[in-house]
Protein backbone atom coordinates (compact mmCIF):
# COMPACT_ATOMS: atom_id res chain seq x y z
CA UNK A 1 0.00 0.00 0.00
CA UNK A 2 1.10 3.53 -0.77
CA UNK A 3 0.69 5.33 2.56
CA UNK A 4 1.33 8.85 1.27
CA UNK A 5 -1.36 11.21 0.03
CA UNK A 6 -0.16 10.53 -3.52
CA UNK A 7 -2.51 8.22 -5.43
CA UNK A 8 -0.75 5.98 -7.96
CA UNK A 9 -2.97 4.80 -10.81
CA UNK A 10 -2.17 2.72 -13.87
CA UNK A 11 -3.47 1.21 -17.08
CA UNK A 12 -2.24 -2.13 -18.40
CA UNK A 13 -3.40 -4.34 -21.26
CA UNK A 14 -2.30 -7.75 -19.96
CA UNK A 15 -3.06 -9.69 -23.20
CA UNK A 16 -5.73 -12.35 -23.08
CA UNK A 17 -4.90 -15.97 -22.30
CA UNK A 18 -4.86 -17.47 -25.79
CA UNK A 19 -4.86 -21.01 -24.36
CA UNK A 20 -8.17 -20.42 -22.60
CA UNK A 21 -11.13 -22.25 -24.06
CA UNK A 22 -13.28 -19.10 -23.76
CA UNK A 23 -11.54 -17.74 -26.86
CA UNK A 24 -12.41 -19.32 -30.18
CA UNK A 25 -9.40 -21.32 -31.45
CA UNK A 26 -9.52 -19.51 -34.79
CA UNK A 27 -9.15 -16.14 -33.07
CA UNK A 28 -6.38 -17.32 -30.76
CA UNK A 29 -4.42 -18.77 -33.66
CA UNK A 30 -4.80 -15.60 -35.69
CA UNK A 31 -3.54 -13.21 -33.05
CA UNK A 32 -0.90 -15.39 -31.37
CA UNK A 33 2.65 -14.34 -32.22
CA UNK A 34 5.94 -16.22 -32.17
CA UNK A 35 7.32 -14.33 -29.17
CA UNK A 36 4.25 -14.77 -26.98
CA UNK A 37 4.51 -16.96 -23.89
CA UNK A 38 1.47 -18.62 -22.27
CA UNK A 39 -0.41 -16.83 -19.50
CA UNK A 40 0.66 -19.32 -16.83
CA UNK A 41 4.26 -18.16 -17.44
CA UNK A 42 3.41 -14.45 -17.64
CA UNK A 43 0.91 -14.14 -14.79
CA UNK A 44 3.38 -13.99 -11.88
CA UNK A 45 5.32 -11.17 -13.57
CA UNK A 46 2.13 -9.21 -14.26
CA UNK A 47 1.18 -9.37 -10.57
CA UNK A 48 4.74 -8.54 -9.51
CA UNK A 49 4.69 -5.45 -11.74
CA UNK A 50 1.58 -4.14 -9.99
CA UNK A 51 2.97 -4.87 -6.54
CA UNK A 52 6.55 -3.67 -7.14
CA UNK A 53 5.41 -0.30 -8.46
CA UNK A 54 3.05 0.09 -5.48
CA UNK A 55 0.06 0.84 -7.68
CA UNK A 56 -3.14 1.72 -5.79
CA UNK A 57 -5.63 1.22 -8.60
CA UNK A 58 -5.22 -0.12 -12.12
CA UNK A 59 -7.47 -0.47 -15.14
CA UNK A 60 -6.72 -3.70 -17.01
CA UNK A 61 -7.72 -4.68 -20.53
CA UNK A 62 -8.13 -8.08 -22.23
CA UNK A 63 -8.54 -9.95 -18.96
CA UNK A 64 -10.45 -13.22 -19.11
CA UNK A 65 -12.15 -14.56 -16.00
CA UNK A 66 -9.41 -17.11 -15.29
CA UNK A 67 -6.79 -14.35 -15.52
CA UNK A 68 -8.73 -12.23 -13.08
CA UNK A 69 -8.92 -15.15 -10.66
CA UNK A 70 -5.17 -15.70 -10.98
CA UNK A 71 -4.37 -12.06 -10.29
CA UNK A 72 -6.78 -11.93 -7.38
CA UNK A 73 -4.86 -14.81 -5.77
CA UNK A 74 -1.40 -13.48 -6.66
CA UNK A 75 -2.01 -9.91 -5.52
CA UNK A 76 -3.25 -11.00 -2.12
CA UNK A 77 -6.06 -10.28 0.29
CA UNK A 78 -5.67 -6.49 0.19
CA UNK A 79 -6.81 -6.45 -3.42
CA UNK A 80 -10.24 -6.63 -4.99
CA UNK A 81 -11.67 -5.97 -8.45
CA UNK A 82 -14.80 -4.90 -10.26
CA UNK A 83 -15.90 -5.65 -13.82
CA UNK A 84 -18.05 -7.78 -16.17
CA UNK A 85 -17.47 -9.80 -19.32
CA UNK A 86 -18.12 -7.81 -22.44
CA UNK A 87 -20.03 -10.59 -24.24
CA UNK A 88 -22.90 -10.99 -21.79
CA UNK A 89 -22.43 -8.55 -18.91
CA UNK A 90 -21.52 -11.49 -16.67
CA UNK A 91 -18.47 -13.69 -17.19
CA UNK A 92 -18.25 -14.32 -20.94
CA UNK A 93 -15.51 -12.74 -23.01
CA UNK A 94 -12.87 -10.22 -22.07
CA UNK A 95 -13.24 -7.89 -19.08
CA UNK A 96 -11.93 -4.37 -18.56
CA UNK A 97 -11.66 -4.83 -14.78
CA UNK A 98 -10.47 -2.30 -12.26
CA UNK A 99 -8.22 -3.79 -9.59
CA UNK A 100 -7.79 -1.74 -6.44
CA UNK A 101 -6.05 -1.94 -3.08
CA UNK A 102 -8.81 -2.05 -0.47
CA UNK A 103 -6.55 -0.56 2.20
CA UNK A 104 -6.15 2.60 0.09
CA UNK A 105 -9.49 3.10 -1.66
CA UNK A 106 -13.07 2.06 -1.01
CA UNK A 107 -15.46 1.26 -3.86
CA UNK A 108 -18.62 3.37 -3.58
CA UNK A 109 -20.47 2.48 -6.77
CA UNK A 110 -20.04 0.90 -10.18
CA UNK A 111 -21.86 0.64 -13.49
CA UNK A 112 -21.22 -0.70 -16.96
CA UNK A 113 -22.19 0.38 -20.43
CA UNK A 114 -21.36 -0.83 -23.91
CA UNK A 115 -19.73 1.19 -26.66
CA UNK A 116 -22.60 0.94 -29.09
CA UNK A 117 -25.78 2.66 -30.20
CA UNK A 118 -27.50 0.76 -27.37
CA UNK A 119 -25.08 1.25 -24.45
CA UNK A 120 -27.42 -0.29 -21.88
CA UNK A 121 -27.70 -3.59 -23.77
CA UNK A 122 -25.20 -6.16 -22.52
CA UNK A 123 -22.97 -7.53 -25.24
CA UNK A 124 -24.10 -5.03 -27.88
CA UNK A 125 -21.68 -4.28 -30.71
CA UNK A 126 -21.57 -0.77 -32.15
CA UNK A 127 -21.03 0.81 -35.55
CA UNK A 128 -18.27 -1.00 -37.50
CA UNK A 129 -16.76 -2.68 -34.44
CA UNK A 130 -15.50 -6.22 -34.76
CA UNK A 131 -16.38 -7.12 -31.16
CA UNK A 132 -18.50 -5.86 -28.26
CA UNK A 133 -16.68 -3.30 -26.12
CA UNK A 134 -17.57 -2.41 -22.54
CA UNK A 135 -16.84 0.42 -20.11
CA UNK A 136 -16.32 -0.07 -16.38
CA UNK A 137 -17.29 3.12 -14.53
CA UNK A 138 -16.65 3.36 -10.79
CA UNK A 139 -16.58 5.82 -7.95
CA UNK A 140 -14.06 5.50 -5.13
CA UNK A 141 -13.24 7.06 -1.78
CA UNK A 142 -9.56 7.67 -1.10
CA UNK A 143 -9.16 6.42 2.47
CA UNK A 144 -6.11 8.62 3.16
CA UNK A 145 -7.25 11.98 1.81
CA UNK A 146 -11.00 11.46 2.19
CA UNK A 147 -11.49 12.61 -1.41
CA UNK A 148 -13.90 10.92 -3.83
CA UNK A 149 -13.15 10.34 -7.49
CA UNK A 150 -14.49 8.61 -10.59
CA UNK A 151 -12.45 5.97 -12.39
CA UNK A 152 -13.41 4.81 -15.89
CA UNK A 153 -11.67 1.99 -17.76
CA UNK A 154 -12.23 0.74 -21.31
CA UNK A 155 -10.79 -0.84 -24.45
CA UNK A 156 -11.70 0.56 -27.88
CA UNK A 157 -12.23 -1.67 -30.90
CA UNK A 158 -9.13 -2.62 -32.85
CA UNK A 159 -10.64 -2.70 -36.33
CA UNK A 160 -13.52 -0.22 -36.57
CA UNK A 161 -12.36 3.36 -37.06
CA UNK A 162 -15.92 4.69 -36.89
CA UNK A 163 -16.49 2.65 -33.73
CA UNK A 164 -13.46 4.27 -32.08
CA UNK A 165 -14.65 7.76 -32.95
CA UNK A 166 -18.19 7.12 -31.79
CA UNK A 167 -16.90 5.42 -28.64
CA UNK A 168 -14.94 8.57 -27.75
CA UNK A 169 -18.07 10.68 -28.24
CA UNK A 170 -20.16 8.28 -26.16
CA UNK A 171 -17.71 8.36 -23.25
CA UNK A 172 -17.74 12.16 -23.33
CA UNK A 173 -21.54 12.21 -23.29
CA UNK A 174 -21.67 9.67 -20.48
CA UNK A 175 -19.12 11.68 -18.50
CA UNK A 176 -20.72 15.12 -18.73
CA UNK A 177 -22.70 14.71 -15.50
CA UNK A 178 -19.55 13.46 -13.78
CA UNK A 179 -17.67 16.54 -14.96
CA UNK A 180 -20.18 18.75 -13.16
CA UNK A 181 -19.18 17.34 -9.78
CA UNK A 182 -16.07 18.50 -7.92
CA UNK A 183 -14.74 14.94 -7.95
CA UNK A 184 -11.91 14.20 -10.41
CA UNK A 185 -12.72 11.86 -13.29
CA UNK A 186 -9.96 9.52 -14.44
CA UNK A 187 -10.11 7.63 -17.73
CA UNK A 188 -7.78 4.72 -18.50
CA UNK A 189 -7.63 2.29 -21.35
CA UNK A 190 -6.22 0.85 -24.51
CA UNK A 191 -7.77 3.16 -27.09
CA UNK A 192 -6.27 1.52 -30.18
CA UNK A 193 -5.51 4.95 -31.60
CA UNK A 194 -2.59 7.34 -31.59
CA UNK A 195 -2.44 11.03 -30.73
CA UNK A 196 -2.86 12.16 -34.33
CA UNK A 197 -6.12 10.24 -34.73
CA UNK A 198 -9.64 11.49 -34.22
CA UNK A 199 -10.67 9.53 -31.09
CA UNK A 200 -7.73 10.94 -29.10
CA UNK A 201 -8.44 14.44 -30.40
CA UNK A 202 -12.10 14.11 -29.42
CA UNK A 203 -11.33 12.91 -25.90
CA UNK A 204 -8.77 15.66 -25.32
CA UNK A 205 -10.69 18.41 -27.11
CA UNK A 206 -7.75 18.82 -29.51
CA UNK A 207 -5.81 20.30 -26.61
CA UNK A 208 -2.52 18.85 -27.85
CA UNK A 209 -3.10 19.37 -31.56
CA UNK A 210 -0.99 21.85 -33.48
CA UNK A 211 -3.70 24.29 -34.44
CA UNK A 212 -5.05 27.72 -33.56
CA UNK A 213 -8.20 26.45 -31.86
CA UNK A 214 -8.85 28.62 -28.79
CA UNK A 215 -11.60 26.40 -27.38
CA UNK A 216 -11.91 26.41 -23.60
CA UNK A 217 -11.27 22.77 -22.75
CA UNK A 218 -11.90 23.06 -19.00
CA UNK A 219 -15.32 21.43 -18.85
CA UNK A 220 -15.46 19.68 -22.21
CA UNK A 221 -12.86 16.98 -22.25
CA UNK A 222 -10.02 15.02 -20.69
CA UNK A 223 -6.35 15.88 -20.39
CA UNK A 224 -3.53 13.45 -21.08
CA UNK A 225 -1.55 13.03 -17.85
CA UNK A 226 1.66 12.54 -19.84
CA UNK A 227 1.60 16.22 -20.76
CA UNK A 228 0.27 17.63 -17.50
CA UNK A 229 3.12 16.98 -15.04
CA UNK A 230 3.09 19.77 -12.44
CA UNK A 231 6.19 18.62 -10.56
CA UNK A 232 8.74 21.21 -11.65
CA UNK A 233 11.65 18.93 -10.79
CA UNK A 234 10.41 16.35 -13.32
CA UNK A 235 11.09 17.45 -16.88
CA UNK A 236 9.00 14.89 -18.74
CA UNK A 237 7.40 11.46 -18.62
CA UNK A 238 9.68 8.68 -17.36
CA UNK A 239 10.62 5.61 -19.37
CA UNK A 240 9.32 4.73 -22.79
CA UNK A 241 7.32 6.87 -25.18
CA UNK A 242 5.35 4.03 -26.75
CA UNK A 243 3.04 1.59 -25.00
CA UNK A 244 2.35 -1.18 -27.53
CA UNK A 245 5.29 -3.38 -28.51
CA UNK A 246 3.88 -6.70 -29.63
CA UNK A 247 6.01 -9.63 -28.49
CA UNK A 248 9.01 -8.77 -30.63
CA UNK A 249 11.46 -5.93 -31.11
CA UNK A 250 10.67 -6.09 -34.84
CA UNK A 251 7.09 -4.91 -34.24
CA UNK A 252 6.53 -1.18 -34.68
CA UNK A 253 5.85 0.26 -31.23
CA UNK A 254 3.15 2.91 -30.86
CA UNK A 255 1.46 4.86 -28.06
CA UNK A 256 -2.19 3.81 -27.68
CA UNK A 257 -2.62 3.40 -23.89
CA UNK A 258 -3.52 6.53 -21.93
CA UNK A 259 -4.30 7.80 -18.45
CA UNK A 260 -6.51 10.89 -18.60
CA UNK A 261 -8.15 13.24 -16.12
CA UNK A 262 -10.98 15.69 -16.77
CA UNK A 263 -9.71 19.16 -17.58
CA UNK A 264 -11.74 21.21 -15.14
CA UNK A 265 -10.12 19.50 -12.17
CA UNK A 266 -6.70 20.33 -13.59
CA UNK A 267 -7.65 23.93 -14.26
CA UNK A 268 -8.97 24.40 -10.72
CA UNK A 269 -6.02 22.40 -9.34
CA UNK A 270 -8.34 20.01 -7.54
CA UNK A 271 -5.94 17.37 -8.83
CA UNK A 272 -2.31 17.61 -9.94
CA UNK A 273 -0.20 15.19 -11.94
CA UNK A 274 3.11 14.70 -10.15
CA UNK A 275 4.65 11.97 -12.31
CA UNK A 276 3.95 9.90 -15.39
CA UNK A 277 5.84 6.92 -16.75
CA UNK A 278 5.70 3.96 -19.10
CA UNK A 279 7.33 0.86 -17.63
CA UNK A 280 9.12 -2.06 -19.33
CA UNK A 281 7.28 -5.20 -20.40
CA UNK A 282 10.40 -7.18 -21.36
CA UNK A 283 12.49 -9.03 -18.76
CA UNK A 284 16.10 -10.13 -19.16
CA UNK A 285 15.11 -13.74 -19.72
CA UNK A 286 13.50 -12.54 -22.95
CA UNK A 287 10.01 -12.78 -21.47
CA UNK A 288 7.42 -10.26 -22.61
CA UNK A 289 4.82 -10.17 -19.84
CA UNK A 290 2.37 -8.61 -22.30
CA UNK A 291 2.35 -7.02 -25.73
CA UNK A 292 1.68 -3.69 -23.97
CA UNK A 293 3.71 -1.75 -21.43
CA UNK A 294 2.05 -0.63 -18.20
CA UNK A 295 1.51 3.12 -17.83
CA UNK A 296 1.58 4.80 -14.40
CA UNK A 297 0.63 8.26 -13.13
CA UNK A 298 1.04 9.77 -9.66
CA UNK A 299 -1.69 12.20 -8.65
CA UNK A 300 -2.45 14.37 -5.67
CA UNK A 301 -5.77 15.92 -4.74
Amino acid sequence: MNKSNILRIATFNIRFDFNNGAIAPSIAKTVNTAGERPWHIRRRRVADTILFHKIDIVGLQEALKNQISDLEALLGQDWHWVGVGRDDGKEAGEFVPIFYNKTRVELLESKYYWLSETPDVSGSKGWDADLPRVVTQTRFLDLITGKKFWFINTHFDNTGSLAREESAKLILRQSQDLFKSPDPVFLTGDFNCQENEEPYKLLTGKKYANNNDNTNFASLSFADTRYEISNKSIETSYGFSNTFTGFSSSVESIRIDFIMVNNNNLETQNVKVLNHGTMPNLYDDNLYISDHRPVIADLIF
